[in-house]
């Protein structure tokens, strides 16, 4: 466990310094585009996901079974990388969850 531990404060050490040393991006160059709109969707934070349920502030979910799942940056997120205590945003379609998008915790 300290190992792991050790490993990954290393690891951070070094992406600290590659990202220092990189020149700074314009907003334009850093614009993210989401596969969908967000607009309308609610949000909360992940209390559990089990199979294809969802528990996000105390509520369940059922989740579509072709339930589309992103990260913060739009890309394609599995049900089995979502950490308990992520934000997220969703969209439910006739009671059930049918788009998320997750900000796992950095």
């Amino acid at each position: 466990m300290a190992m792991n531990r050790t490993l990954i404060i290393r690891a951070l050490g070094v992406l600290a310094l590659v990202l220092s040393s990189m020149p700074s991006l314009s907003l334009a160059q850093t614009e993210i585009t989401m596969p969908f709109s967000t607009a309308g969707f609610q949000s909360g934070v992940i209390d559990e996901v089990q199979g294809s349920t969802i528990r996000i502030d105390g509520r369940i979910y059922v989740l579509k079974s072709m339930v589309v799942v992103v990260n913060h940056e739009g890309e394609s997120l599995e049900l089995e990388r979502i950490i308990p205590t992520s934000r997220v945003k969703f969209h439910l379609k006739e009671g059930h969850i049918d788009k998320m998008v997750v900000m796992l915790p950095q």
